[in-house]
Order: C-alpha cells, then structure tokens, then sequence
C-alpha cells in the first residue's frame, strides 16, 4: 500500500486538512452511501440502492488489477476515483471505471487533486492509455475534456437492450 498523500485544498483560514489514501475493502459501506448519493442525482439519476452499489464496490476492488483512491477532509470522505489496469498489445491501458466528488463539494478542486492522486499512482507504471465511459454533457464530458481527455475517432460504445428483454420472457 501506498502512504497517505495529504493534500491542502482549502484556504489555510479554514483549518480544515485532506488527505488522499487507497481505497480499502473496510470501507465499502461509506463508499456506496457517497456513490449512491452522487450518481442517482443530476446529471445520472440513476437508481442506485446501497446493496447494489456495495456489491459493484466491492466486485470491483477485489479484482488483482484494481486501483483506486479516496479523498478525506476532516476525515469525511469526499471523492472516490477508481479503475481496472488491462493488458494491451501496446502496455497497459487503465479503465476508468468510476470516479465521484460529493455533490455539495464539487467545482472546489477535489476531482482534480483525486485525478492526479490517480494518475501519480499510476506514474509508475507504464501506461499507454486511459479510458473511461461517462454521460454525454458539459457536466460530464466537458469535465474529461478540460483533463486532457478526448472522444475516441476510432471507438464507439455499443449497447443491446433488445437483449435484456429476451432474457427477461
């Protein structure tokens, strides 16, 4: 594991300190409460129940490639960013998976300093690409777009909802 990053996003009258860690296993429950409460409000709303994002949680930080972190301030948890290192042909490619900010705290610099936690975390590894799948929108991609990051020429996402219907008779 990794030591602590800490991190001063606040003005320094504030007196409140943040810190960047790893994202562990023992903390599943208060990380659902925080991605239910993001992404079932505008722009997602999603769906979302606390069981459901416990189970995607913790699926995905079990997997050997998983690498995530999570920000704190006065030691309640603001963000979580996290993803899947994959094997290419041309090295590895990271996939972004899931990355949220409290919805209260946003536009304060957090996302960014969680972005680059990750992508410090990452530095030593050599990584070819970074990937992610996010909603159409200024909220959303244009966030990405600020980042460095672009929409893809020569990709495309596709979906088959006819299938979940067949599944479902």
């Amino acid at each position: 594991m990794e030591k602590e990053a800490f991190i001063d996003l606040y003005d320094k009258d504030s007196n409140k300190t943040g810190k960047i860690t790893d994202m562990e296993l023992s903390h599943v429950a208060e990380y659902a409460e925080l991605f239910v409460s993001v992404f079932n409000a505008e722009p997602w709303n999603d769906s979302w129940t606390i069981e459901t994002a416990q189970i995607r949680i913790e699926n995905m930080m079990r997997t050997p490639t998983f690498i995530g972190k999570a920000l704190y301030v006065d030691n309640a948890l603001i963000g979580i960013i996290w993803g899947q290192k994959e094997q290419y042909y041309n090295g590895i490619h990271i996939h972004l998976q899931e990355f949220c900010v409290k919805t209260s705290e946003q536009n304060k610099g957090f996302g960014s300093a969680l972005l680059k936690a990750l992508e410090k975390a990452l530095s030593e590894t050599e990584v070819a690409d970074i990937y992610l799948i996010t909603s159409k929108g200024t909220k959303t991609e244009g966030y990405y777009s600020k980042r460095g990051f672009v929409s893809s020429d020569s990709m495309v996402l596709m979906t088959n909802h006819s299938f979940c219907k067949r599944t479902e008779k």
